[in-house]
């Protein structure tokens, strides 16, 4: 199973609580030229520095291709290409993300986790149009976050891989 989350839905946090069936499927090091020996941090998400993979989201989906039979369940960041190559192969997802009103809550976020100003510009300064294209989507199944609510909270992983 994939679920595509918006940034800061819990996906780390999620991926945590059960870590022999949820990956935190990062795309970090498909998406930049990363020093090997260093860890993504929120701290250099989407730093303008960084030297960025043209066509990183096709390896991507090769690697979640790939790596989907090694856990239940695979949370991915939302992203639209992701999401466009995903339904072109026929692989089903499911998209997490807030209700539009949480711009503010989701701001807060950001800036507790340690994102930079770069980051929250992105994610804030297009906030709408982020939920647009998430609300518009009509390949994944959508499950759409209340206020104060993380992906632990609306993903029941004990019960869906209970079923696979």
């Amino acid at each position: 199973m994939i679920i595509a989350a918006f940034t800061g839905a819990g996906k780390t946090t999620l991926s945590k609580l059960y870590p022999q069936t949820v990956i935190d499927f990062t795309c970090m090091s498909y998406k930049y030229y990363l020093d090997e020996d260093k860890e993504p941090t929120e701290t250099c998400k989407a730093d303008p520095n960084l030297d960025f993979r043209f066509g990183w989201e096709k390896d991507y989906v090769q690697a979640i291709k790939q790596h989907m039979s090694d856990y239940r369940i695979l949370l991915i960041p939302s992203d639209r290409l992701v999401l466009l190559l995903l339904e072109k192969e026929g692989i089903m997802y499911t998209l997490c993300y807030p209700k539009r009103e949480a711009k503010e809550e989701y701001h807060k976020r950001f800036i507790e986790r340690g994102n930079s100003n770069h980051f929250i510009d992105i994610f804030i300064g297009r906030w709408d149009y982020f939920m647009d294209t998430l609300e518009s989507d009509s390949y994944g199944k959508h499950i759409v976050l209340d206020s104060d609510q993380f992906l632990s909270d609306v993903i029941d992983v004990e019960k869906l891989t209970s079923n696979l």
